[in-house]
């Protein structure tokens, strides 16, 4: 009787230490396929952030739907959705913006920017000419609208000239200069066929 009590115990023993092991191979090939697979972690961090942002723009939203001339919400929004490249919600409150206040010059910017986006380059020269209105020296307009003209309206001499308007402002940004003097002594590109 004690052979099979002892048999018993040393099965018992036995699954038992089978069960650890097989318990401690499922731990460590599950941190293995975690080292392996980092995306699971990134993947979830991105899904929280999306939740996050979505609950950011729920609030925006009632914020605007208390107070529509909120600028503070609307420009939130208009930058969440150039972050998201969705152009025409992005446009649609840089717009909203610009109603309340016309010389806003962010929403001037922006919305300048978003109609380039969409592919409207002379109304977002419009935006660009009415923040040079308000800001003559603003470089970045200039710049923006010497694109614009050179390749997109087709108007080089334009485009020169606010290239010229840069270079007599001459601001402190080395990589624009450079860029500003390479645009100028580059040929306007040639069409495809």
């Amino acid at each position: 009787m004690s052979n099979k009590l002892l048999s018993s115990t040393a099965m018992q023993r036995t699954v038992i230490v089978f069960a650890l092991l097989a318990l401690a191979v499922i731990f460590v090939s599950s941190v293995w396929h975690r080292i392996q697979s980092p995306s699971l972690v990134i993947e979830t961090r991105a899904q929280q952030a999306d939740r996050d942002a979505m609950s950011r723009v729920a609030a925006l939203m009632q914020e605007v739907e208390r107070d529509p001339e909120n600028v503070r919400a609307l420009t939130e929004l208009a930058n969440f959705f150039m972050r998201t490249e969705d152009w025409d919600r992005a446009f649609a409150f840089w717009k909203r913006i610009l109603g309340i206040d016309p010389e806003n010059r962010l929403a001037l910017n922006q919305a300048g920017f978003t109609l380039f986006q969409k592919g409207r380059h002379a109304e977002a020269a419009e935006l660009f000419h009415r923040l040079l209105d308000l800001d003559p020296d603003n470089y970045h307009s200039h710049f923006n609208l010497a694109i614009i003209y050179k390749y997109y309206l087709d108007d080089q001499a334009k485009a020169e000239e606010h290239l010229k308007n840069i270079l007599d402002i001459d601001p402190d940004n080395p990589e624009l200069m450079e860029r500003v003097r390479s645009e100028l002594d580059s040929p306007l590109p040639e069409e495809g066929p």
